[in-house]
């Protein structure tokens, strides 16, 4: 390989001004104005002659400046100047030499300035070739996560850290269109090639239902659904789906309905989980109770009356028991109602549909199917879910597998079998706004809050997928240290994810707004430069929400008009 500095034919000019930020480079010559382009790699002197400073071009200007001629014999005549500059970001260094047997590597580190006066060059051809090529030295090959090749030379692959990637939680942004799902598609590919991924799809629109590779699971009352029963809610979940806090009589109904299911859960114990103490079970507990018998109950107590102890001792009533209303007689009149509309409801039948789900095994059957290794893949379709109950069955399905992973006790040097969250529009249940959220989206949001700080050490991964990130979650977005940005237009939206990016990068992304759909720029401890990136194409595309109008309205091919069988489906709600 060629040295680097033999390598530095093209002369930008020298350095005129530093700071902790950015570099300010004159650019005497005209030509090389003019060749500079944003996010250009330039090649500044470091410490030593074994060492490079590397940066990026985030500005190029040509500023013209009027001067007063020295007044002679009354030529009043003003001189203009031009003054050419370029504003780079240093990124990191390149080391010729790092140990007896380390070579031609880079590193993220800034550790040094360069002197005023000392002089820049762009990095073309055979010296950005070497750089480039340097990027995965470190990286074991078992560890490269390719996702593209770098726009700036598109021979060399850009490889990101697999373990970094996903240990330090992702986020993928990018406008509507911009690619984000082949993105996605791209990463759960490059995955399935290893032999014991395991990556959890929340599938919103079933954008990836087709990939051949994953395990396809459907949350919905239909064959071969999955079914997310009532006793998999915790108190807090159940309380929002029937019972309405801002009635008068809601304290009455909550105090009805946590004193059965403690009953329930406490007597299926007894006769069916030998050894498990009853005692220690709370409304929260995951064991089965049936939503139909809590109906029935409700109904009885809601006609209930009670013995007073005393009897009648004249009239047609003589010689019976005297009783009075029970302690909820009446009250429950409409959280009976409430819940017989949810049970007659198609779009809750995956819940309140119990022809095999009111059975402890049902649990560990539900759990091998989301978390199991049959599958490296799982996609969780949701996309027939009814829109106010999205949040929390996602919430519900993320709290019970983190869980699981939470009392997996390692033993005799071993460790959690980790696992990632994909999370497609994430922006709909991890919102930044919380003030219109009910109580139970916000206990489901906190779920992935907790992920987002502590699951790392339970070997549990998130990567949020959005086309909003001004509405992402900041608590959520702030432990996001790896970031995959396709094109985004929206001011709120580059703002946010500025504040995503240490000070030396906020300047790239005033470069997003510029990229084409399939382009991103990655930043973050994963990848070593953050530039340019050309996204890989996946062998199998993920199923496009965006329909050409224009060209349907044409041929109307590929498209279907079935009002009839619509309208069955919406009333079946299955398609």
């Amino acid at each position: 390989m060629n040295d680097l500095q033999e390598c530095l034919n093209i002369e930008i000019g020298a350095v005129q001004n530093v700071d902790t930020k950015k570099i300010i480079v004159s650019v005497e010559k005209e030509e090389v104005l003019n060749k500079l382009k944003i996010n250009d790699i330039v090649i500044l002197s470091g410490n030593n002659a074994d060492e490079k400073l590397i940066g990026i071009v985030n500005r190029v200007s040509k500023k013209r400046i009027n001067i007063d001629e020295y007044q002679d014999e009354g030529n009043d005549e003003d001189i203009e100047y031009s003054y050419n500059f370029c504003n780079v970001t240093l990124v990191g260094t390149f080391y010729k030499k790092l140990s007896a047997i380390k070579k031609n590597i880079f590193r993220r580190a800034v550790n040094t300035y360069p002197e005023i006066n000392s002089m820049v060059y762009l990095a073309d051809g055979s010296a950005l070739s070497i750089i480039m090529n340097s990027l995965d030295n470190d990286i074991d090959s078992e560890k490269r996560l390719r996702i593209g090749k770098y726009a700036s030379n598109k021979s060399v692959d850009a490889i990101l850290d697999g373990n970094r990637f996903f240990q330090r939680h992702a986020t993928i942004v990018g406008s509507t269109g911009s690619g984000k799902s082949f993105t996605v598609a791209n990463i759960l590919e490059k995955a399935n090639e290893l032999d014991h991924a395991n990556i959890i799809v929340f599938d919103l629109h079933g954008e990836y239902n087709e990939l051949s590779y994953a395990e396809q699971i459907k949350i919905c009352d239909c064959d071969n659904g999955l079914h997310i029963p009532l006793w998999f809610f915790n108190y807090e979940e159940i309380h929002s789906l029937f019972i309405e806090s801002s009635e008068g009589t809601s304290t009455n109904q909550r105090a009805a309905v946590i004193k059965h299911i403690l009953e329930q859960k406490k007597e299926y114990i007894d006769k069916n989980m030998n050894g498990l103490s009853a005692d220690i079970i709370t409304a929260d507990t995951t064991i089965p109770f049936s939503a139909k018998g809590l109906k029935e109950y409700l109904e009885d107590e809601n006609i209930k009356e009670e013995s007073t102890g005393e009897v009648y001792k004249s009239g047609d009533k003589k010689g019976q028991e005297k009783t009075k209303q029970g302690q909820y007689y009446g009250k429950l009149t409409n959280l009976i109602t409430r819940l017989q509309t949810k049970l007659d409801d198609k779009k809750y039948g995956f819940v309140f549909n119990e022809s095999d789900t009111v059975r402890a095994g049902y649990l560990n059957e539900f759990m091998a199917k989301i978390m199991g290794k049959d599958k490296k893949i799982k996609v969780i379709d949701l996309s027939e879910v009814p829109s106010d109950m999205l949040p929390v069955i996602i919430g519900i399905v993320t709290r019970l597998v983190y869980d699981v992973q939470f009392w997996m006790s390692p033993q005799n040097g071993e460790s959690r079998h980790p696992l990632a969250f994909i999370c497609d529009e994430a922006h709909l249940y991890m919102p930044k706004d919380t003030s219109k959220m009910r109580a139970v989206e916000n206990k489901s949001l906190e779920i992935f809050e907790k992920i987002s700080k502590e699951g790392r050490k339970y070997g549990v991964s998130l990567v949020i997928v959005s086309q909003r990130p001004a509405e992402l979650n900041s608590t959520i977005i702030s432990q996001c240290n790896n970031i995959i940005s396709l094109k985004i237009t929206n001011d709120r939206d580059k703002s946010a994810v500025a504040t995503m990016l240490t000070d030396s990068l906020v300047g790239l992304v005033e470069t997003l707004p510029n990229l084409d759909v399939g382009e991103c720029i990655v930043i973050g401890d994963s990848i070593k430069l953050p530039t340019k990136i050309l996204l890989d194409k996946p062998k199998e595309e993920p199923k496009s929400s965006t329909i050409d109008f224009w060209d349907r309205w044409i041929d109307g091919k590929g498209t279907v008009f079935d009002i009839d069988k619509a309208i069955s489906c919406m009333i079946r709600q299955s398609r």
